[in-house]
């Protein structure tokens, strides 16, 4: 069976079971939250974080997933956005807002580590994508823009040193 087929098969499955995705996504948000809620009642809220930080990263998870599953949709099938079942649009989206609200509601975000580590990922990610968009728009001589080569060198070192920070950030080393 062609990777396609197998795609098209698991759209049209979520598609005729939509209405429970999207209650399984809301039941993660929201479960979680009571779960981190439960585990936070005891001696130590230890558990309590562990079980909000699972519940965050599993609804990022989704999210990933659900906005790579739009990409296929776009290059592999030349589908769009538009041609989705609403209610599958909304689960990714749902899921992610009510474990959000639902955590914050017991725990400060800041406090837990896998918010942290997404901030830093998403950072690195987005500086690594400006550091893309800038190199794209040089074609030729367009170094010249910037000064000449010392004053690109320039930048290219001080780019560099920042995204080797950020990314010792994201990865969770020091130094």
């Amino acid at each position: 069976m062609p990777l396609r087929e197998i795609f098209a098969t698991l759209y049209l499955w979520a598609d005729a079971h939509a209405v429970a995705i999207l209650m399984a996504a809301l039941a993660w948000g929201l479960g979680g939250a009571l779960l981190a809620r439960i585990g936070k009642a005891g001696q130590s809220d230890r558990d309590g974080r562990a079980i909000a930080s699972v519940v965050i990263g599993g609804a990022v998870l989704v999210f990933v997933m659900a906005v790579m599953a739009f990409a296929v949709a776009q290059v592999g099938f030349n589908k769009g956005v538009l041609d989705a079942n609403v209610l599958l649009l909304a689960a990714p989206l749902l899921c992610l807002l009510a474990s959000v609200v639902g955590i914050h509601w017991v725990f400060p975000l800041s406090e837990l580590a896998t918010v942290r580590t997404l901030r830093d990922v998403a950072v690195f990610i987005i500086a690594c994508a400006a550091g893309l968009w800038l190199l794209s728009k040089f074609r030729g001589w367009g170094v010249v823009f910037l000064g000449g080569l010392g004053g690109i060198v320039v930048i290219g070192v001080m780019a560099a040193a920042l995204l080797r920070v950020l990314y010792r950030r994201a990865v969770g080393r020091s130094g």
